[in-house]
Formats: C-alpha cells, sequence, structure tokens
C-alpha cells in the first residue's frame, strides 16, 4: 500500500455542500476540483469556518463582554446594593460564557466544553502549588 492509496477513494467536492474556502490564490478553483487528501491540500487552501455570530462584529464584541460586565456588576454594585459573594458571581459569569459561546457564536460544543476541561485543569494547577507551600510552611513552622 503505497502513501497516497488512502485518499484514492474520495468523491469530488460539491461546492454548495461544504463551507467556503479560502485561498492564497484568490482565482484558485483546486479546492473544488481535487480529488485526494493530498492534492487538496497542496492547493494552499483551508475551509474557512463561520466564526462570529449574526448580528455582526460589533455586536459580537457586546456579547463577549456581557459576561465581565456582569461580573463587575455584580460584585460592585451601584447605589449601594448589596454585593453579590464571588462564589455565585463567578460561575454565573463563567456560564453566560459558556452560553454566549455556544447558542450566539455557534462554536462547536466538544470544542467549548473541552476548553472548560483544560481551564479547570490550568485553574488548579498554581491553586494546588499555593495549598501545598502553605501545609509545607505550617508544618515545617516557617
Amino acid at each position: 500500500m503505497s502513501g497516497n492509496d488512502f485518499d484514492q477513494d474520495v468523491d469530488p467536492i460539491n461546492i454548495e455542500d461544504h463551507d467556503p474556502y479560502v485561498c492564497r490564490d484568490e482565482t484558485s478553483t483546486c479546492p473544488y476540483t481535487c480529488s485526494g487528501l493530498s492534492n487538496c491540500t497542496s492547493c494552499g487552501c483551508a475551509v474557512q469556518y463561520p466564526s462570529s455570530g449574526p448580528w455582526g462584529s460589533a455586536m459580537d464584541v457586546i456579547m463577549c463582554l456581557l459576561p465581565i460586565i456582569f461580573l463587575v456588576i455584580a460584585t460592585i454594585p451601584p447605589c449601594g446594593l448589596k454585593p453579590l459573594s464571588t462564589t455565585k458571581s463567578l460561575p454565573i459569569s463563567a456560564l453566560l460564557m459558556f452560553l454566549v459561546r455556544l447558542m450566539y457564536l455557534g462554536s462547536d460544543p466538544l470544542l467549548v466544553s473541552g476548553s472548560i476541561v483544560k481551564g479547570i485543569h490550568e485553574a488548579f494547577t498554581p491553586l494546588s502549588i499555593m495549598v501545598s507551600l502553605g501545609e509545607f510552611f505550617s508544618v515545617s513552622h516557617c
């Protein structure tokens, strides 16, 4: 089995059924006529996935800032209102960002969920170091 046998049974791409392509050479018809993985990657083209919401780029910024605005207003409320504790406001803000990514921006649910798991691991690393050092210093009486 040669190195290119795996892509001999690929059907030609139907333009209407796929996401738009972005190529280095704008006049290229290569991604629409290629018939194999190695041929298509040699075109210098890539599939362009939609990365913005339905209301335009200005509204994307506003929607992405909503969880941060909520967090600031909840922890530092105006006009003498009682602030929301950070143990409640941080998870609510994270949930708002999760919903904005999934529902408004239309991100891949698997990618967003994987990012949450990665973020939890990244948050626990310095936290576990601080707890370990605190335990070490309390036992060693430093």
